[in-house]
């Protein structure tokens, strides 16, 4: 084999070994992806993702199953009962409106909600949620809030109970707020710092 045949196969080989490491590096990307704050002020456990979407249809064919809570909302919270919250006053009188947001579900039973809020109160959480079936779910939510400084200042959980109206359209609901200390072992223990209850109301975002 001459030198020029030689080459060409040495630039073969190494063109070959190359598209393999990017193909395998983009298998890897592909596996990795598939394992894998908003706190309210009126206006002044976890185990692996499910192998299946908890928005399948219901075996009984009652509920339609476009009639989902998974999508895009504009949501209303009003508070109807408040203990202690803001913390030390001035406590506004019930009911008051408590905060509204634009809140996604997601299929795989998580959640990402951005409140009206600046970002210091807590405007960007999180949450896990579950199918109770006949377009009922069943919420857990938890977020951040901060001082000015950045530090942290409180967490927050809320628990929702929400049902998606029968055209898919809108979903109400009744929310339980609470704020605790600025440790993720403190929520939970005890008696919250303060506590909010109230109604949830939904209107769906689409694309047309």
């Amino acid at each position: 084999m001459n030198r020029k045949n030689v080459s060409r196969a040495l630039w073969s080989l190494r063109f070959f070994a190359l598209g393999a490491l990017i193909a395998l590096g983009l298998l890897f990307t592909a596996a990795g992806a598939k394992a894998g704050g908003c706190a309210f002020t009126y206006k002044a456990g976890a185990g692996a993702a499910p192998a299946i979407p908890f928005v399948s249809p219901h075996a009984d064919g009652e509920w339609d199953e476009h009639a989902t809570i998974v999508g895009l909302w504009h949501v209303n919270y009003t508070a109807t009962s408040d203990d202690n919250f803001p913390p030390g006053g001035p406590f506004p009188p019930t009911p008051f409106p408590f905060v509204e947001s634009l809140k996604t579900w997601h299929a795989d039973g998580t959640e990402l909600e951005n409140a009206f809020l600046p970002p210091t109160g807590g405007n960007i959480c999180f949450g896990v949620w579950k199918d109770l079936g006949k377009g009922t779910v069943k919420l857990h939510h938890i977020g951040l809030i901060f001082n000015s400084d950045g530090s942290l200042s409180a967490i927050f959980t809320q628990d929702e109970t929400d049902t998606v109206a029968s055209d898919g359209k809108t979903y109400k609901g009744m929310f339980d707020f609470k704020l605790w200390p600025p440790s993720y072992d403190a929520v939970g223990v005890g008696k919250p710092i303060a506590q909010v209850k109230g109604t949830v109301a939904a209107t769906r975002i689409t694309v047309d």
